[in-house]
């Protein structure tokens, strides 16, 4: 699909043998960093969120009976996002040359620790926007079904092959462009960028402030 030789890398653990590659390449333009996110930008991820996590949920048998019968409709859904994710790479290739992305990085390993690294590479914090979290309504009603934490799925878990990235704010002023990346890169605007010593926080839908921790997969 990519068009590549070696694709792979990774640090897990499992119970079979397992060979993973390294994928080493170049690009033709300036390559988009994690350092260049700058207060006033705003925060954008591709796809929704928290579907490998529910994935998750279901094959390591941490749900009950009565839970896995409530989740039937979603469940084959939730299982091939965590067992066949689909890389973004056309849609980075496409946000990346936009000339309005500042900042990039995937999320697999969950959305605060990513977050919390373009934080560091680029000194700044984030206010994230609840009521604009990319979540299906499918997984909002079985998260409240089950009594799943939505937070938990969407910031912590890991397992979503989704980009974070950052967008100067201009773009807000290009219709064309912003309907473009909406449209071909599935763009959401879920926050924006605020000076470092704000911290990395979630404004829900009350004005309250909390705090996003960086937690997410660990590897071992």
């Amino acid at each position: 699909n990519f068009g590549t030789i070696v694709i792979g890398g990774d640090m897990v653990k499992s119970n079979e043998l397992t060979f993973a590659g390294t994928c080493i390449g170049f690009t033709v333009m300036k390559p988009l960093r994690r350092s260049g996110a700058a207060v006033g930008d705003i925060v954008c991820v591709t796809g929704t969120l928290g579907n490998a996590a529910l994935g998750m949920y279901i094959v390591s048998g941490r749900l009950s009976s009565e839970q896995l019968k409530e989740i039937e409709d979603i469940a084959e859904y939730a299982k091939k996002a965590l067992f066949q994710p689909y890389p973004r790479v056309n849609e980075g290739v496409l946000i990346a040359s936009s000339g309005y992305a500042t900042s990039m990085i995937d999320i697999s390993d969950g959305l605060a620790i990513s977050l919390a690294e373009i934080s560091r590479k680029s000194n700044v914090g984030f206010e994230i926007w609840e009521e604009c979290m990319p979540v299906s309504n499918e997984l909002r009603e079985i998260a409240s079904t089950i009594n799943i934490d939505l937070q938990e799925l969407i910031f912590h878990f890991g397992g979503d092959y989704e980009l974070l990235f950052t967008l100067n704010s201009n773009v807000l002023e290009d219709r064309k462009k912003l309907e473009m990346l909406e449209k071909y890169a599935d763009m959401r605007i879920i926050g924006r960028v605020v000076p470092v010593h704000e911290g990395i926080y979630l404004r829900k839908e009350n004005e309250e402030r909390m705090e996003i921790r960086e937690r997410g997969y660990q590897h071992f």
